[in-house]
């Protein structure tokens, strides 16, 4: 059974925390806006594809124009396959993760970085749709070289990214409707490459940056080097930041609750540092269960403890700051919801009770969209 939640059926206050992400709307919709409305998104594995992220972009896109998907690191993973976009690797490229605690090098906001010397290694990207322009986003010192870049069939282009201090390079180089791009070392010395992608024309459009991954806390900002981080977000000018860590957390009978609330606090103010045009959005944790202890949901499967207040930590502290919070948890129909969601027919999560699967991406990613769209106060369908 499925409990329907009419979106015109409720009336809904101006979403708190969300006036300067709304404010930008308007001037889009009124014309006083030429560049693309922003979209940032940060967080673990339910961002990593895009089974949940997908919904939010299509919905944005579809209204105001496709601006592009943002940096894209490579192929961090093996089933790295963004929406609309094909990706590959080769050569000897390593893949460098922030997610180990001992993780050593510079990180920027997605998480990864590749690395590589040899003129062989390559990534590739074919667009499904025309794209305008390429983006770089690298890190430089004396003993780095230079990245070629081929832009359809044009001729490759040396991008130099060796400087006397190591520090963060970004790279603009206009297109003309190209659907395919190459980049590779030069052969002059080892790139270190922190992500690229593509921008695309559609009036101003809108543009859904989206980083996770897998088992992530909110503790692998602390391996991101915090220049690099700081510089990517002011050059990246976002009009709405998502930040979509908790489930991990709330699955580690031991959090310090305490020390958490202050490392997702100094995290957002870091951002609002870089980006204070920015709405900031925390994001309560989607429902779960294990095998395991905590409260339980039937046939051995158990809430875990920490989860919910995880849930309220994030609420607390958005409520403080004046930010913008949406209850996962809530969306789903709450507590021991993940159960139901993997028992439906046809499923809406895995049978881990942790991962969605892309019905249910899409019926919470509608949820979220009301909600940041002031829309509704429920829009979605949950099972019961």
């Amino acid at each position: 059974m499925f409990m329907v939640h009419d979106a015109a059926a409720h009336e809904c206050a101006a979403p708190r925390g969300l006036a300067t992400f709304r404010a930008a709307i308007e001037k889009v919709e009124a014309g006083r806006r030429s560049h693309p409305l922003t979209v940032l998104h940060l967080g673990d594995s339910h961002i990593s594809l895009d089974t949940f992220t997908r919904g939010l972009r299509s919905r944005w896109q579809a209204r105001f124009g496709d601006a592009g998907r943002g940096f894209m690191p490579g192929v961090p993973f093996r089933y790295y396959a963004p929406d609309g976009y094909e990706i590959s690797m080769a050569g000897a490229w390593d893949v460098f993760s922030s997610l180990p605690a001992d993780a050593v090098g510079p990180f920027g906001m997605q998480g990864f970085r590749i690395e590589a010397a040899a003129r062989e290694a390559e990534i590739f990207l074919r667009s499904e749709t025309p794209f305008s322009g390429v983006e770089i986003e690298a890190y430089g010192g004396p003993e780095t070289g230079a990245l070629l870049l081929k832009i359809g069939e044009a001729a490759p282009l040396r991008l130099q990214t060796r400087q006397a201090e190591p520090g963060y390079i970004r790279f603009r180089i206009p297109a003309a409707k190209a659907m395919e791009v190459r980049l590779s070392p030069a052969g002059s010395g080892p790139v270190r490459l922190l992500g690229w992608g593509v921008t695309k024309e559609a009036g101003p459009g809108l543009r859904y940056d989206s980083h996770g991954v897998v088992a992530a806390t909110a503790a692998i900002t602390t391996r991101w080097d915090a220049d690099i981080v700081r510089a990517q977000i002011a050059a990246l000018r976002p009009d709405l930041v998502i930040l979509g860590f908790g489930t991990n957390e709330g699955f580690n009978n031991g959090l310090d609750l305490d020390a958490y609330r202050a490392l997702a606090g100094g995290f957002a103010d870091a951002v609002k540092a870089a980006a204070p045009q920015a709405s900031l959005v925390f994001l309560g944790p989607f429902d779960g269960a294990r095998q395991g202890s905590g409260e339980s949901c039937g046939e051995g499967w158990a809430t875990p403890p920490k989860l919910e207040a995880v849930r309220r930590l994030l609420k607390a502290l958005a409520e403080e700051r004046g930010d913008f919070f949406w209850d996962g948890g809530a969306a789903m129909g709450g507590r021991c919801a993940a159960d139901r969601w993997a028992r439906a027919e046809p499923p809406l999560m895995f049978a881990d009770r942790v991962h969605l699967r892309a019905a249910g991406g899409e019926m919470l990613a509608a949820s979220l969209h009301a909600a940041l769209m002031g829309e509704a106060c429920h829009a979605n369908d949950a099972p019961d």
